[in-house]
């Protein structure tokens, strides 16, 4: 493709200012030897001092760029054989690069190559049918057009198109690679390097145990049952879960060779489960939330396998953290903090004896409001923890305990 780009814009260059050129340099490089056909065969020099030489005996010289272009027709992965064509002041020079089937006539020193499509003379110029971009060569196969919008050269399946935004090449394969020029491509360009940083963001699931700190008020009535007891904060460990379905993104702040420090944000669902390890259900009076056992006809305590309250809330977090390689032992830190709104409340129980189920919905006067600390650490062998801890009561002032909630686990 790069070879056909070249002959095309040497074809337009002929087009435009014609050809006048008298004196003319012709040579032709074997592709696979690098060496110069028919010229002295001198395997101490290289092929760029074997040009350098011929040049010189022409009275031009033989430019670092242009030594670029030629080694890159030379190093093109193509099947057949390749041809370039400049101008050096009133000389022109053409190089064949030679992989195989190609012929020559005259002397071994100056000899004139022979390619089908080597003429530029022989390159199609029109315009397109809406008149936007001119058509330089098309043969269904491969296409060259130059407008406004930028210069399209397609071979096969391959494309390149150059514009003012950059460039974007599609590969036979399917894949595409943009670069932009300015600002944006440093950005890319930076994106890149830190491309293996540790990433927090997208959809996550947390899951872990639930506990309750503070401590029951003190009741001194000799009301049975008594509102409070100091064991109905009591939970059963691996009974009481908490579970987060979250959906976040990040913001860089600051970035580094080897770490970067962003901020997360976004929101996510969470349930409180609070299993009891007791017989007293968290219940709502008129006056306060307080925590009473199911009595049968007889008077007696019902003994329960399940004595359970679950909250859900919709929570807003913000975790400024730092990340590190996804190689390195540690890769996030991070440390801040939530909002929360409940969205729901109900306690769920289960007799021991007949397995009967009671499901009781209400606001149990807890807070409606939500806010709290947290902390994340991902580590490379273990995963992503967390913990949380709330601020705010778990139940409204003056109308039950004053308890807090905290929460720890995994990410999935």
């Amino acid at each position: 493709m790069r070879a056909l780009l070249i002959i095309v814009l040497l074809g337009m260059t002929q087009q435009l200012f014609g050809n006048s050129n008298p004196d003319s340099l012709l040579l032709k490089i074997d592709k696979r030897n690098q060496t110069i056909i028919g010229g002295s065969q001198d395997k101490n020099k290289t092929l760029r001092e074997e040009l350098d030489k011929v040049f010189q005996s022409k009275g031009l010289v033989l430019t670092d760029s242009l030594w670029q272009v030629v080694r890159g027709v030379i190093r093109t992965n193509t099947e057949g054989d390749s041809s370039l064509s400049v101008q050096i002041g009133n000389s022109k020079v053409k190089i064949g690069v030679i992989k195989s089937g190609a012929t020559y006539t005259g002397p071994q020193k100056t000899f004139k190559m022979t390619y089908p499509n080597d003429d530029a003379k022989k390159i199609n110029i029109k315009t397109d049918s809406l008149g936007k971009a001119l058509v330089i060569h098309s043969d269904g196969k491969e296409e060259v057009r130059v407008g406004w919008n930028g210069i399209h050269v397609k071979d096969g399946q391959e494309e390149v198109h150059v514009d003012w935004n950059g460039v974007r090449v599609k590969e036979a394969n399917g894949e595409e690679t943009n670069v932009t020029w300015g600002k944006d491509s440093q950005k890319e360009n930076q994106k890149d390097k830190n491309k293996d940083l540790y990433n927090r963001k997208g959809f996550n699931v947390y899951i872990g145990l639930n506990g309750l700190a503070g401590d029951m008020p003190q009741v001194t009535t000799m009301i049975y049952p008594s509102p409070y007891l100091n064991s109905d904060k009591e939970l059963k460990p691996l009974g009481s879960r908490f579970v987060s379905l979250d959906f976040t993104h990040s913001a860089t702040l600051a970035r580094g060779k080897k770490s970067a420090l962003k901020v997360g944000y976004g929101f996510s669902f969470d349930w409180y489960n609070f299993m009891f390890d007791h017989n007293r259900v968290v219940t709502k009076s008129p006056s306060a939330t307080t925590f009473q056992p199911i009595l049968d006809a007889q008077g007696n305590e019902i003994q329960l396998s399940k004595n359970k309250l679950t909250v859900s809330y919709i929570t807003l977090p913000i975790v400024p953290h730092v990340v590190f390689s996804k190689q390195s032992a540690v890769r996030m830190i991070g440390l801040g903090g939530y909002v929360s709104y409940r969205l729901d409340s109900w306690t769920k129980t289960i007799e021991e004896k007949n397995d009967n189920l009671a499901r009781n919905g209400s606001n149990f006067n807890l807070n409606q409001v939500r806010y709290g600390v947290k902390a994340e650490l991902a580590l490379r062998h273990v995963g992503e923890l967390f913990f949380n801890y709330d601020l705010s009561p778990l139940f409204q002032k003056d109308l039950g305990p004053q308890l807090t909630a905290f929460s720890f686990g995994i990410k999935l």
